[in-house]
C-alpha cells in the first residue's frame, strides 16, 4: 500500500473522504424525513439543486482526494480547486439558506492552507 510521505497529506486525505461521506449523507438523510429543516425555507427547485452539488462536491472530493492521495499533481490542483468551489458554494448556502453551511467552510479553508505551504510538493519535474 502506498502512503503520502507527509502525515500532514494522509490526515487532509482522510479529511477529505470524511466530508466526501457527509456531503452524500446530508442530502439522503434529509430526503428520508420530513423534509429539510432550514432557517429559511427553499423551494423544490433550489433544494434539488443544493443536493445535487452537494453529490457533486462529494463525487469530486473522492476523486481529488485520490489525487492527493497518489500525490498526483493533479490531485494537488484538482483538490484546490474544489475547495475553493466548496468555500463560495457554502458562502452563497450562508447567505441564501441558512448559517450552518458555515461548517463547510472550515476543511477546505484548511486544506487549501496546507497545500499551499506544501506546494513543492508538487512543482517542478519530480511531480506526477
Amino acid at each position: 500500500m502506498y502512503l503520502p510521505k507527509r502525515k500532514g497529506l494522509i490526515i487532509v486525505c482522510v479529511l477529505a473522504v470524511i466530508q466526501s461521506i457527509a456531503r452524500f449523507a446530508i442530502p439522503l438523510s434529509l430526503s428520508t424525513m420530513d423534509g429539510p429543516v432550514l432557517e429559511n425555507p427553499v423551494s423544490d427547485e433550489l433544494m434539488m439543486f443544493i443536493n445535487g452539488m452537494f453529490y457533486l462536491l462529494g463525487l469530486f472530493g473522492f476523486v481529488t482526494a485520490y489525487g492527493l492521495w497518489t500525490q498526483k499533481r493533479w490531485g494537488y490542483f484538482g483538490t484546490l480547486a474544489l475547495s475553493a468551489a466548496t468555500i463560495a458554494f457554502d458562502v452563497w448556502a450562508i447567505v441564501t439558506v441558512q448559517w450552518s453551511a458555515a461548517m463547510g467552510i472550515v476543511l477546505p479553508a484548511l486544506f487549501i492552507a496546507y497545500l499551499l505551504l506544501i506546494r513543492k510538493d508538487f512543482d517542478g519535474e519530480g511531480a506526477n
